[in-house]
């Protein structure tokens, strides 16, 4: 993790806030969107107990919450720059009353303007252009409220702006005509170059748009911004329809008044414009044709292609595939060892394609391959590209870019099984895992693969009978579960595969320290819980008398032995879930049939480590994995009473079933819950029950093995 982090949502103008100061004073940050509207991320529950919400900066490990607060943290942190805050004590006094003053009223009110109706929405009306008022007096003859330096106060309302229109069209007023001085403070930083009055029309996730964008700030020209709706004729601007009469589609840039069409004659005329800044086009005019053509190409090839990947399913989707990788290997070849396609300068078709970059994810996805495999070197150059101010800030990320190819395929009537997991090139390459549902072995595969967000196929294995030719071939050592297999290879033995599983997705969730003592260490306790934990647990319910009273002593020791491991940490590793927790917690569901049979609390003699597991089991990784403890506990039972009679000559009417069940382990639970064996004794007869659908299916799990039919 940098050292500073922003949890934040895109839209949100207090996150915006944030982001423009960290922005004026030149700081890098790292950006992790939140789910405002669903489950919250563990870290922005713990950064901010208080309130729950965005944005909240992370400096160094230690948070920092609410916007105002956050952007004054700014300021002070960094003060050799661009200082936001006045110097002077009273000007600073009342830089922060303003920016209070914007989210107590102007925030509040003008977010009535939406929300209410009738007479309601008219008072909230005059009140919001009183408001208006109010800011304009503050601002007066001034370029910005500080003066001739954007600050605090500009900072803390300019997000708004964007809300304008909306407040406009909902409450059918002009903010123009009620606060025309603070509409020019809004042009002034729009248009910085007022002569020539640069405009233009576009729509955010645009590729097509983003290349004007990109190259608008190549150029360090300024411009006004105009959000179109192309959603039909009818919802497009009178000024779209104007200025692009042959089309009527964006992107339009309005020069002087002249509006030119089409984003690569576009990009053309921003580098003829502004010849004496970072020239996009090369000078020789051979070299210039070949960026034309090349650019030329991306438009009739590579978007078209790629569009189809999302649009097209079976044989189609399967050809389009095979022609878009020949398009990538014609480019990567184009490229060469090149740093951009026109050498060691970002220029013109390195501008045609970079948009694009934030679409190779959605591209992937649906077709079920990968980019960086195909063509590497344009992988690389994709990375250096998007590390370009320019760029990163025009693109659009690639998870939006995924949620509206999801919607378009609704549209064209192309929606299939939605993909789940960012590495859909994995599991068409077939990862499998071979596994018995009650072992807490396989479990902590399925943790690990989850934590990655991998897909794979789960088959069930028969572990007290005909074990399957794949698992006997697969693991021909100790012939056990659990087995994963990725590309045919198999890799056995929990610990070993879930350290694969962590070095075969390494750009995503880390399991294992970075820091080579760490990980020494968390390799030390996961090899203590295989070694200890799980002999020690077994002996509680295997024994009897004296020595299941040493069997607890000993178990309790253990227990408290990983308690001071863990200290007062969320997570053996510290504030990130990993190795030592996924080896660890699937026995914590076993717990319960420790205390129920060894007549102790576990919560009593550790409560930390109790702690520790159910944070763990609010894990959604965690929790689709392991079982309810209860079951496990009736899981023991069953067990305990199978070597009593697995080798007897007559076994007892209420153990006719157990055998035979016990080759489908999960029917055998099944019948138990249904016939309530839990309230019976044990000499009762129970029917035999025919064979039951297995009750434990893995979200990722596609086909059921033979062994569970």
């Amino acid at each position: 993790m940098k050292a500073v982090v922003l949890l934040d949502f895109w839209a949100s103008p207090f996150g915006q806030r944030c982001r423009i100061a960290l922005a004026e004073k030149g700081v890098e940050y790292e950006y992790r969107e939140e789910n405002i509207l669903g489950a919250k991320s563990p870290l922005l529950l713990k950064s901010n107990p208080v309130y729950k919400k965005i944005p909240v900066l992370i400096h160094d490990g230690k948070p920092v919450c609410e916007s105002l607060i956050i952007v004054q943290y700014i300021d002070e942190a960094w003060p050799d720059r661009a200082p936001l805050l006045p110097a002077d004590p009273y000007a600073r006094a009342q830089a922060r009353f303003w920016a209070d003053f914007v989210d107590m009223k102007f925030f509040e009110y003008g977010s009535r303007l939406w929300k209410l109706k009738g007479e309601a929405q008219a008072a909230a009306k005059e009140e919001f252009i009183l408001i208006l008022k109010l800011l304009e007096g503050e601002l007066g003859a001034k370029k910005y409220f500080g003066g001739d330096a954007f600050g605090f106060v500009d900072i803390a309302l300019a997000p708004f702006v964007s809300w304008f229109y909306s407040y406009e069209t909902c409450a059918g007023f002009s903010i123009e005509e009620a606060a025309p001085k603070r509409r020019e403070r809004q042009r002034r930083r729009d248009t910085k170059r007022a002569m020539k009055s640069v405009v233009l029309l576009d729509f955010w996730v645009s590729p097509f748009g983003q290349r004007c964008r990109i190259a608008l700030a190549e150029k360090g020209v300024e411009y006004e911004y105009r959000e179109e709706n192309i959603s039909g004729d009818k919802n497009k601007s009178p000024l779209l329809l104007e200025s692009n009469p042959v089309y009527k589609k964006i992107p339009v840039l309005i020069l002087d008044g002249k509006p030119v069409c089409e984003s690569l004659i576009i990009v053309q005329c921003i580098d003829e414009a502004w010849p004496d800044r970072a020239p996009l086009v090369p000078a020789d005019p051979y070299a210039r044709a070949q960026a034309r053509f090349w650019a030329d190409f991306v438009d009739k090839k590579f978007y078209e292609y790629g569009s189809r990947l999302w649009k097209l399913k079976g044989e189609a989707q399967a050809a389009t595939k095979e022609e878009f990788i020949v398009i990538l290997k014609l480019l990567e070849g184009e490229l060469g060892a090149k740093k951009y396609f026109g050498g060691d300068a970002f220029g013109f078709v390195d501008i045609a394609l970079a948009p694009f970059v934030s679409w190779f994810y959605s591209y992937e996805t649906s077709a079920g391959f990968s980019i960086e495999e195909a063509a590497p070197k344009v992988a690389a150059w994709a990375k250096r590209s998007m590390e370009r101010e320019s760029v990163a800030n025009a693109v659009s990320h690639p998870d939006k870019i995924y949620e509206m190819v999801g919607v378009l395929k609704k549209k064209f009537g192309v929606d299939g099984e939605r993909e789940s997991g960012r590495d859909t090139k994995r599991a068409m390459k077939s990862v499998v895992l071979l596994d018995f549902w009650a072992s807490p072995f396989g479990q902590r595969c399925r943790i690990a693969l989850a934590e990655k967000g991998v897909e794979y196929e789960y088959r069930e294995e028969n572990i007290r009978g005909d074990k399957s030719p794949l698992l006997l071939e697969s693991n021909p050592v100790h012939k056990k579960i659990p087995v994963l297999i990725l590309d045919g290879k198999p890799v056995c033995e929990s610990l070993i595969i879930v350290q694969y599983i962590d070095e075969a997705w390494p750009d995503r969730a880390p399991l294992l320290p970075a820091d080579l003592y760490a990980r020494a260490q968390a390799r030390f306790w996961a090899d203590f819980v295989d070694k200890k934990v799980c002999d020690s647990a077994k002996n509680l319910w295997i024994v009897k008398g004296e020595a299941q009273e040493a069997a607890k002593e000993e178990f309790i020791e253990i227990l408290r032995l990983l308690e001071g491991e863990l200290g007062d940490k969320k997570y053996f590793g510290g504030d990130a879930f990993g190795f030592v927790d996924i080896v660890l917690v699937p026995f914590t569901t076993w717990f319960y049939s420790c205390e129920t049979y060894a007549g102790f609390s576990v919560e009593e003699a550790v409560p930390k480590l109790v702690a520790w597991s159910k944070r763990c089991l609010e894990r959604p990784s965690v929790a689709n994995s392991v079982y309810d403890p209860v079951e496990d506990n009736e899981n023991c039972r069953l067990l305990q009473l199978w070597p009593q009679t697995r080798h007897a000559n007559v076994k007892p009417q209420a153990l006719e079933w157990l055998q035979p069940r016990l080759l489908v382990p999960q029917e055998a639970h099944e019948l138990v819950n249904l016939v309530g064996v839990r309230k019976r004794r044990h000499g009762d007869a129970l029917p035999l029950q025919a064979p039951l659908a297995p009750r434990h299916q893995p979200r990722s799990m596609h086909l059921r093995s033979e062994a569970s039919k």
